[in-house]
């Protein structure tokens, strides 16, 4: 085609195959011009316990990119979780949807199994519930449901509308309450079913329809 005289960059006919373009030129072939769109994906992953939600290495410990696939090293995740936590995350090639799931103002549920031992008092959680203040810093309401009680284990769950760092450990450590288990199982649309910790798998249809149809109602 660049023999032809029918490949153009920027305007100018390319005489030579040695020719250095990138996707913000205008380029035509037979006076056509070629758009350059990447194919957006996004997969849910299991991250298990014991590994950090890292794109670098900080100490010894093990980060998510350690364990996934090399083609999947570049992917950015949505919806940290701490060392020893468990559960959902969304990786994806697209920083837009990223920011979309963790922007505040589109208020993405996030839901989470809890497990918490010690001496469990249902209406100190259901006030603060409400919101509260911690140390200086704002929590915005949430909403639970106890799911099991033996002794001084309370399993529940529990659905947050924002993501700040260690949350749900420090609303249970303002009521004297030690986390002993917490994983997330759905973030927005995207759910973790019957998944195995270090699984990965691509989202469905639904999901990516749910999530899209969420965010135009957001943005009217």
């Amino acid at each position: 085609m660049i023999v032809d005289k029918k490949v153009s960059l920027n305007g100018k006919i390319i005489t030579s195959p040695i020719t250095f373009a990138n996707v913000s030129d205008n380029i035509k072939i037979n006076k056509k011009k070629i758009n350059f769109i990447k194919k957006v994906r996004i997969f849910k992953f299991f991250k298990p316990r014991g590994v950090l939600c890292s794109k670098k290495k900080q100490d010894s410990r093990k980060i998510i990119y350690e364990i996934l696939r090399s083609k999947f090293k570049n992917y950015i995740f949505a919806g940290r979780l701490d060392y020893n936590s468990e559960g959902l995350i969304i990786l994806t090639n697209s920083s837009k949807i990223t920011r979309s799931l963790e922007k505040p103002e589109y208020n993405f549920s996030r839901i989470y199994d809890v497990r918490v031992y010690g001496e469990f008092n249902l209406g100190n959680l259901k006030k603060i519930s409400y919101g509260t203040n911690i140390k200086g810093i704002k929590y915005k309401p949430f909403q639970f449901h106890i799911k099991s009680k033996i002794k001084k284990n309370t399993n529940l769950e529990m659905t947050l509308f924002e993501g700040k760092k260690n949350e749900i450990r420090e609303i249970f450590k303002s009521l004297n309450l030690q986390v002993s288990k917490l994983k997330r199982t759905q973030y927005g649309p995207f759910l973790l079913k019957n998944m195995k910790p270090g699984e990965m798998k691509e989202v469905t249809i639904n999901e990516i329809n749910q999530y899209e149809n969420y965010i135009r109602n957001k943005e009217r």
